[in-house]
């Protein structure tokens, strides 16, 4: 079921209780209407009481400074923290170099802010959708 269509598509499953949507190419975009998407999606996972969320990144793109890009990232855990999400599968870009800073980012924000909701990369989306409605 689409729930939402703009600058990012929000596709709820309301039997497999999973979210998922794309992230928006940054290059493309403002940092705020990035923020707008990310509050969007926790918006969404609150008011549908999701516990499952696949993040598709495989064809975004980040060209914006680091520490904005992280206030950002951060905002987005703390809400998240306020919602029953369970699980996050998201599934990574080709580019190394954009996931070896991803990869530093998620951690950092992880360790500071405790975050009790599973996260893990996937290269393919089956992938992660399998992990997802895995049984926990």
């Amino acid at each position: 079921m689409l729930i939402y269509s703009g600058i990012i598509n929000l596709n709820y499953d309301p039997v497999s209780d999973v979210l998922v949507t794309s992230m928006p190419d940054v290059r493309q975009f403002g940092m705020s209407e990035v923020s707008f998407c990310l509050g969007l999606i926790v918006d969404n996972i609150r008011n549908y009481d999701i516990k499952k969320l696949l993040l598709d990144s495989s064809e975004s793109m980040i060209e914006v400074e680091n520490e904005a890009y992280k206030a950002i990232v951060l905002q987005f855990g703390m809400d998240l923290m306020k919602t029953r999400l369970k699980r996050i599968a998201r599934v990574a870009t080709t580019n190394a170099t954009r996931e070896e800073s991803s990869a530093k980012l998620s951690g950092e924000i992880r360790q500071e802010l405790n975050l009790p909701i599973e996260f893990k990369n996937f290269i393919d989306k089956t992938e992660a959708m399998d992990w997802l409605l895995e049984k926990v």
